[in-house]
């Protein structure tokens, strides 16, 4: 679990070094909420996507185990999701704009609703283990709302202030 969570604070590193070797004048918001973005798309959802894939695809017993569900085949399929999240997020490095968005939504609405299923698992089942209730439920809520936080800041650092919503271009 340790090498799971590190992803996160590696992902925040990076995007710090990466935005600080900068040129002074190319920190600018705009820069940095496109790079704390980008880093987080590969990062939190591209790394831990292709982490959840291995252990879902070698380690199925122990996740089952580790998660009090049973083992059963559609934790392959589960496997198969995540590989496809992970190829993008790391994609995202080289598409940019609505990819951006289409990757962060569709990822986004999956892992909430995983989290609003860990959440039903331990109120209606009583499962309290720590791969039901504990960090993969925190990380199911607290990742996508990030993400979405961090593409809405996005997508308005790069809008031009004549195209707000409501306001006409020609004026």
């Amino acid at each position: 679990m340790f090498l799971f969570l590190s992803i996160y604070p590696i992902g925040i590193l990076a995007f710090l070094v990466h935005f600080f070797r900068l040129a002074p004048e190319a920190r600018t918001y705009k820069k940095g909420i496109e790079l704390l973005l980008l880093y987080q798309i590969v990062f939190s959802l591209g790394l831990t996507s292709l982490f959840a894939f291995i252990g879902l695809t070698y380690l199925a017993e122990y996740i089952a185990q580790y998660t009090e569900w049973p083992p059963c085949p559609f934790e392959q399929q589960l496997a198969n999701v995540n590989l496809a999240f992970a190829a993008l997020g790391f994609l995202s490095i080289w598409y940019r704009g609505l990819f951006w968005a289409a990757t962060i939504i569709g990822f986004s609405i999956w892992i909430l609703g995983d989290g609003i299923h860990h959440f039903y698992e331990y109120l209606v089942l009583g499962n309290r283990s720590d791969g039901n209730i504990g960090v993969p439920l925190y990380t199911d809520i607290i990742v996508p709302l990030i993400l979405l936080l961090l593409l809405f800041l996005y997508r308005r650092s790069i809008e031009e202030p004549s195209t707000v919503a409501g306001e006409n271009k020609n004026k």
